[in-house]
């Protein structure tokens, strides 16, 4: 019961008031559980409006900022899409009830196995798991409808935007570490592209590696 009023405290007090109103992107939070994907000693904690940490370089987004990035896009279960920073698991879920095909990639295998085993509880059967640095997207499986960061970017990487399909969508958090501004590039044409600031935040900066590329079904 207390996980219930926490999860409706966080949707009504945290989420609404960063003016994400839409319904759909509403539900996604009632109906997965957050603190399935928070590690034990934070699950006092799944639904507080902060970064919750994983392990000591990476953390969860604030449950308003995962809201705003999926309300700031335009999703359909035709879109083949690629997730950048998997993380707990707990965006990827959000993201992949929404598109008919997401690649999640992470440089570390222990998040990739962790999320692979929650996402497939909750019969999330549209994902494929892939360890690698994804810095600069994964082009092996380009083009994308929708190419999402769910960590920063002091500068939008080359290369990245070229991955998408005409009318594609590109979500990237590019800033310092103390500010980010959240942006839309579109594709227009094969060199022509639109850019949209949709909100300001500071997350953690995503991590580089150059281990060897391993591709999970």
């Amino acid at each position: 019961m207390h996980s219930e009023k926490s999860k409706f405290n966080m949707i009504e007090q945290q989420i609404r008031t960063w003016n994400v109103l839409n319904e759909s992107v509403l539900d996604l939070f009632r109906k997965y559980d957050r603190k399935l994907f928070v590690p034990s000693k934070y699950q006092g904690l799944a639904f507080a409006d902060l970064e919750i940490p994983i392990n000591a370089s990476a953390s969860m987004l604030a449950p308003k900022v995962e809201a705003k990035i999926i309300d700031s896009l335009e999703l359909n279960k035709k879109m083949k899409a690629l997730h950048i920073g998997t993380g707990s698991g707990f965006f990827a879920a959000l993201l992949a009830s929404h598109v008919k095909e997401l690649y999640t990639v992470d440089i570390d295998s222990e998040f990739i196995a962790h999320a692979q085993q929650l996402l497939k509880k909750n019969k999330l059967n549209n994902v494929k798991y892939i360890v690698s640095n994804g810095f600069n997207g994964y082009y092996q499986e380009a083009p994308y409808d929708l190419i999402v960061f769910t960590a920063s970017h002091v500068k939008e990487p080359p290369g990245l935007r070229e991955q998408l399909n005409i009318d594609g969508q590109l979500f990237i958090f590019e800033g310092d570490q103390s500010l980010q501004h959240a942006k839309v590039i579109k594709r227009l044409s094969d060199s022509e592209y639109s850019a949209q600031t949709m909100f300001e935040a500071s997350i953690p900066q995503l991590i580089e590696s150059w281990e060897p590329n391993k591709f999970l079904f």
